[in-house]
């Protein structure tokens, strides 16, 4: 048998040994800081576009149609029937900065005291600026509204469409009101036309005068407020008095300082201050009257009748005499405060 040697074999043509399995590699990764850049850039666009949109051009938001001078001022007024405030301000050629008044609650307490209504807006040709008679009437009272009109390019505007009321003094401690809404400026009252009633949360005074009917735009119109006593300010106003008398009689003095009770002590007279004595006379305060200043409606000044009594231990020319004397009636001045029953009263004989 001829040997023979094994034919070399190439390395790789030998059986291979099982190797274990390697796991695929995966494709590689985008980085996050790309997505993350991304969506920041879709944020901000979003974002300038929003604000683009907010600055776009837009109509005036106050614009209401009125082709004619006629159509705004008949507008404004049906405004007015509807109580609708705001859209009684959007004819307003310029906006009034004082809006406290014209208001939906003011307007709607208007027409309950006495109803707007219209009667007839004439159609008036023109320029660009045109006056209107509008026949009104406020309940049964009948009126013309004047309106100058401008010609804009939003439609025609009213160059007036308040009035103001000049109510003289209000005091901060009468809690004045004007159709229900409380009054913090009283010296600037703008209002629409229409009818307003003042009153008070004070009631100790009323106002007389009180209602007033405001049949223009553009003026300024006196209210002629007459503040006067209710009973329950007398009955404030007897009592504050009454006891500020009351001290003025327990002092021991025939002349005491700032009060209405006096008596004259002759030369050589000499009175016993322990002695003395003050009584007063009748009741002096269910005839009293009193009036009110307009500047000072708080202050009452008051007017009445006292007849004193008075007692007293008098010494002249060495002798001791007790003193019984009624003093005729004197008639008094007097100021008393209505809201502070503090502050003094202050006296004045008038005989």
């Amino acid at each position: 048998m001829t040997s023979q040697e094994p034919e070399d074999t190439p390395d790789d043509a030998a059986t291979p040994e099982t190797e274990p399995s390697q796991p695929p590699v995966p494709p590689a990764r985008r980085p996050r800081t790309r997505w993350i850049a991304a969506l920041a850039f879709l944020v901000v666009a979003g974002l300038i576009a929003g604000i683009a949109w907010l600055l776009r051009p837009q109509a005036e938001s106050s614009a209401v149609p009125a082709a004619t001078p006629q159509q705004a001022v008949a507008g404004y007024l049906d405004a007015l029937i509807a109580a609708d405030a705001d859209r009684a301000l959007e004819y307003a050629l310029n906006r009034p900065t004082d809006t406290k008044l014209l208001t939906h609650g003011v307007l709607a307490e208007s027409q309950r005291l006495a109803a707007l209504s219209v009667v007839n807006v004439p159609e008036v040709n023109g320029g660009e600026t045109v006056s209107v008679p509008a026949e009104v009437k406020f309940g049964e009272k009948a009126a013309t509204l004047t309106f100058s009109t401008t010609h804009t390019e939003a439609g025609w505007r009213l160059a007036q469409v308040t009035s103001t009321i000049d109510p003289g003094p209000l005091p901060s401690e009468l809690g004045a009101t004007l159709n229900g809404q409380a009054l913090t400026e009283p010296a600037h009252l703008e209002v629409f036309p229409g009818t307003y009633v003042f009153a008070e949360k004070l009631r100790q005074i009323a106002f007389d005068g009180n209602r007033v009917t405001v049949d223009a735009v553009g003026e300024d119109v006196r209210a002629g407020l007459s503040p006067v006593l209710t009973a329950a300010g007398e009955k404030r106003a007897n009592a504050t008095a009454a006891a500020a008398l009351k001290k003025c009689l327990a002092k021991r003095d025939p002349a005491p300082k700032g009060c209405p009770n006096s008596v004259t002590i002759e030369k050589g007279q000499k009175v016993d201050a322990k002695s003395i004595k003050w009584t007063l006379v009748g009741d002096p305060w269910k005839n009293a009257t009193y009036t009110l200043d307009v500047a000072e409606p708080t202050k009452a000044r008051g007017a009445t009748k006292l007849k004193f009594r008075f007692r007293c231990t008098l010494t002249q020319n060495g002798e001791k005499y007790q003193v019984d004397q009624s003093l005729p009636a004197v008639d008094v001045r007097y100021v008393v405060s209505v809201t502070n029953a503090k502050e003094p009263v202050v006296w004045q004989r008038l005989s």
